[in-house]
């Protein structure tokens, strides 16, 4: 208990002191928007005060609460009760009289503060966590609450930072009421990140004028505004550029929420949470850098799943074939024109009226047969299914076993069920989405529900052999929702929709600024969605969808993920989810949504692809060349250089607009040919860095920063990016455009073909890219594992391996690879790993783990960047290389070997 008393010491002589005037910059949130914005207005809200124009919260000292004693140590930390300063200060009534702060230490990098109402059981996020059992010894962070009596305030420290320095430190008022909850916090510096998902024109996120953006899971296109989208990670990370220290918050809290960023008045940057249910409950890691940040967070929520080697390759897909013909058709032009593919994907056009489970007989009748054809020739496919079943019992038989599995979401109270409901559907909700036929909605937190499931999944397996689910659909969407019918509905039959009650859980005092952005046509919180009064449970307990809406894709994820497992038995399942949730990364692959066929989706792809690898999903990717509209050649071209290096890589697009797989161009085709081939020859060293990932949680695509946190330039650079600490990727991004500056942090950098010194940096150079060329960069220091490229993974993995080797200022480098089967579950014992290391003119690789998945493949290409002389003599494993082996290039100190060594043992080559 040594290190809870140096917690509380601190706690109990701890004095916090505020600048004054801070509340001026709290804004009083209006359920309308700032546009109502008047004295009048904000005299309605006791908890504000009009100041100079603004509505803004009141002091701490009236519309806060208060700290009633000294803190009580429990195991783990402390708790502090707090009340009310006035009870009949309000924004939208329901305040909580009393509540309990709670600290709870975990590992020495990780501190969790609760606020909850002790008295009486709120809703709290029921997504498992991976938590230690009992404390660490000791921690790097502290915390300091106000003391008793004192108007209630608490800062979370690093141990022995500065002031102004704080991970967390609450400004203004604590304000928690029934359904609406809200705090500020400043932060340590202006370099904020994360958050999602919704969309973001920058990386960075920025303060003036003040932003806000909301956070709810919704069937909502790309766009280019402050709407949510199809996930809910209310996480964020921070960076001092001055220390480089990084730390990170989650808010675990899945219910409809909003943040800000503004500055306080005296230009520090803040931050404001709001959610409308729930608790508070924050996780904080210290890091210190965005990689320990990134492996902190993962570890708690779940580390990302390891994605089977064939599903790095290329994925094509396009919502529109009309037939299995037309499949065979573009298969085809793939092929002709040599362009690498692992796996075909099919949207909703295969299914019989667009339902679950069915193919249709007619243009879809030889399925079966055109799934062995793929995978006679090694490609796999991905099926697409939604959650939303159809009613019609009779005719459709996953949807009566479902029924006689009690399987689908129901009304919270039989005083909800609308009058005309179908007397057959029980208290089911039913709604309306792609099928002619109305549907119900699979209750993913039951496990009767989940066991159904998998058993349709199997049936159909039966039937058609796919690889990988796509989960589409999953916020989850339902069309039509409030207004007098979906844009869908049959034109020849009455009005009809889902129509929620006017509850104050389907119609909440503040139903944030959901509401207001997007395409959010009956502004409510249950638009395009379920009303917020229908009932889950997991069988012990219920949720109301009010609380747990945005966990729908993360329960039908764990499912379908869970499901795979059986059915595939030993092999690791694929799950591509639209919707995601903190520890959704254990299951699935995330694509960044429904965007357009647009320069600018172009670029917020790669702020996404960014985002989501902080959020601990790093297998994801946007639709390259975009999914709406007609992409110009110019633009898919481009797409397709970017795309390649997604993690993942799918080229995908919308029903009646123009085809744009790889092949329809040949300009197009000859350039995806050349970036996929690079892609598949350096996707050993992309599985590396999932394997890490799998394993400790790191990132795979990183911004800048990442390596160089105290570079105020690298803090703000979201149109470059990196594959691990190896690879540098410069893409174009803009229309009519055949150059671009790149900026390159400190050191050496090589252009990775064909190999010669692009710069030293820190520096910006204008770097030429012709339409059919992206711009690749090797970090000195770095050794990148590649094989021979081929048309799909099973052929490549069979081809020789070779290294670059990119040196230096001392001439030396370092990396490592790992191989096994590529798509079995397996022990560590039964991998192979090798380490690599070239200093003093030598090159080691030392073999650890178990060589036997990399027998009989050799080592026969090393290429050293910024060698300075053409060797004498090169041995490898203490053999003598013919001189006819090497080639030295000495306008691009290039150095080229060539040898055979087998992988399964340790190799050495020297050079001298």
């Amino acid at each position: 208990m040594a290190r809870l008393r140096h917690v509380l010491l601190v706690v109990v002589m701890g004095s916090l002191v505020h600048a004054q005037g801070d509340e001026t910059a709290l804004e009083c949130p209006y359920p309308e928007g700032q546009s109502v914005n008047s004295e009048g207005e904000c005299a309605r809200y006791s908890a504000c005060q009009w100041n100079n124009g603004v509505c803004h919260m009141n002091s701490n000292s009236i519309a806060g609460y208060r700290t009633t004693a000294a803190p009580t140590p429990t195991p783990a930390g402390f708790q502090v009760m707090l009340e009310k300063v006035d009870q009949e200060v309000t924004l939208f009534d329901g305040d909580i009289q009393q509540l309990m702060f709670e600290v709870i230490n975990h590992e020495e990098y990780h501190i969790q503060i609760k606020i909850y109402d002790p008295a009486n059981a709120r809703y709290e996020v029921p997504v498992p966590l991976n938590l230690p059992s009992s404390p660490a010894s000791t921690s790097l962070a502290e915390v300091v609450v106000s003391p008793a009596g004192d108007p209630f305030s608490f800062t979370v420290s690093r141990v022995g930072a500065s002031p102004g320095k704080e991970l967390f430190k609450l400004v203004g008022p604590l304000t928690f009421e029934d359904q609406f909850i809200q705090v500020t916090t400043d932060l340590p510096s202006s370099y904020l990140y994360g958050f999602g998902e919704n969309t973001h024109p920058s990386f960075r996120h920025t303060f003036t004028p003040r932003q806000t953006y909301p956070i709810f899971a919704k069937d909502q296109p790309v766009g280019e505004g402050f709407m949510a989208e199809y996930g809910h990670h209310p996480y964020y990370v921070v960076v001092d550029p001055d220390t480089g220290n990084t730390h990170s918050v989650l808010l675990f809290n899945s219910n409809a929420m909003e943040y800000s960023t503004f500055t306080l008045p005296d230009g520090r940057p803040a931050v404001t949470l709001r959610t409308i249910g729930g608790i508070l409950d924050f996780h904080i890691f210290t890091g210190p850098t965005l990689e320990d940040v990134n492996k902190q967070y993962s570890q708690m929520v779940g580390l990302p799943a390891f994605p089977p080697y064939w599903s790095l390759g290329f994925h094509l897909s396009r919502y529109g074939y009309a037939s299995t013909n037309e499949v065979r058709e573009v298969r085809e032009r793939m092929k002709a024109m040599g362009i690498p593919q692992d796996v075909q994907t099919l949207d909703i056009d295969y299914m019989e009226r667009f339902r679950d489970f069915t193919y249709d007989p007619v243009p879809w009748g030889d399925l079966p047969a055109l799934t062995q054809e793929l995978h006679n020739d090694n490609l796999k496919l991905t099926i697409i299914l939604d959650p939303a079943v159809v009613i019609d019992w009779d005719n459709y038989p996953p949807g009566q076993r479902g029924k006689d599995a009690d399987a689908f979401i129901k009304w919270y109270s039989d005083i909800y069920i609308p009058s005309d409901q179908d007397p057959t559907c029980r208290d089911y909700v039913i709604g309306y989405v792609w099928p002619d036929t109305k549907t119900v909605f699979p209750d993913f937190f039951k496990p009767s529900t989940k066991a159904w499931w998998k058993e349709e999944l199997n049936i159909f397996y039966e039937s058609v052999a796919y690889d990988a689910i796509w989960i589409d659909m999953n916020e989850p969407a339902n069309f039509g929702t409030n207004l007098d019918r979906p844009f869908n509905w049959p034109s020849e039959l009455p009005d009809w929709s889902l129509k929620c009650p006017y509850t104050h859980w389907d119609s909440p005092p503040y139903p944030t600024k959901f509401i207001r952005v997007g395409d959010n046509e009956s502004g409510r919180l249950s638009d395009h969605g379920m009303c917020m009064t229908v009932n889950h449970t997991d069988g012990v307990q219920n949720y109301m969808h009010y609380d747990v809406h945005s966990l729908y894709g993360w329960s039908e994820t764990d499912a379908t993920f869970k499901a795979l497992q059986e059915i595939f038995p030993g092999k690791r399942p694929v799950v591509l989810s639209r919707s995601t949730y903190p520890g959704s990364g254990k299951y699935a692959v995330h694509w960044l949504g429904d965007n357009t066929s647009a320069w600018s989706h172009l670029k917020m792809s790669v702020i996404g692809m960014l985002e989501f690898n902080l959020f601990g999903l790093p297998m994801v990717g946007a639709d390259i060349c975009g999914f709406f509209g007609d992409a110009t050649m110019e633009l898919c071209m481009r797409w397709m250089e970017l795309g390649a290096f997604y993690p993942f890589s799918r080229n995908h697009n919308a029903i009646g607009q123009t085809e744009q797989d790889p092949g329809i161009w040949p300009e197009v085709a000859e350039v995806s040919r050349f970036v996929l081939n690079l892609r598949y020859q350096y996707l050993p060293y992309l599985y590396t860095l999932f394997h890490a990932a799998h394993m400790h949680g790191n990132s795979v695509v990183r911004p800048l920063f990442s390596e160089y946190p105290t570079d105020l330039t690298a803090l703000d650079i979201d149109d470059q990016f990196m594959w691990g600490t190896g690879m540098m990727f410069a893409p174009i991004l803009t229309e009519s455009t055949t150059s671009r500056n790149v900026y390159f942090p400190q050191g050496l950098w090589y252009h990775l073909v064909p190999g010669f010194l692009a710069a030293t940096g820190p520096s910006t150079v204008l770097a030429n890219a012709p339409m059919e060329a992206i711009i690749i960069y090797v970090r000195g220091g770095a050794i990148l594992p590649y094989q021979e490229p081929a048309l799909t993974t099973v052929e490549s993995r069979q081809n020789p391996f070779g290294l670059t080797i990119a040196l230096d200022e001392s001439g030396s480098a370092s990396g490592e690879l790992f191989w096994d089967d590529g798509d079995e579950e397996h022990a560590m014992s039964e991998t192979y790993f090798v380490t690599m290391t070239f200093a003093a003119n030598t090159l080691n690789l030392v073999v650890s783990n178990n060589p036997a998945p990399m027998t009989g493949l050799n080592l026969e290409t090393v290429r050293f960047y910024g060698y300075p002389a053409d060797p004498a003599l090169v041995t490898v494993n203490g053999e003598n290389l013919d001189p006819s082996q090497w080639a030295y290039d000495a306008d691009y100190s290039v150095l080229s070997v060539t040898m055979s060594a087998p992988l399964d043992q340790d190799v050495t080559v020297m050079l001298s």
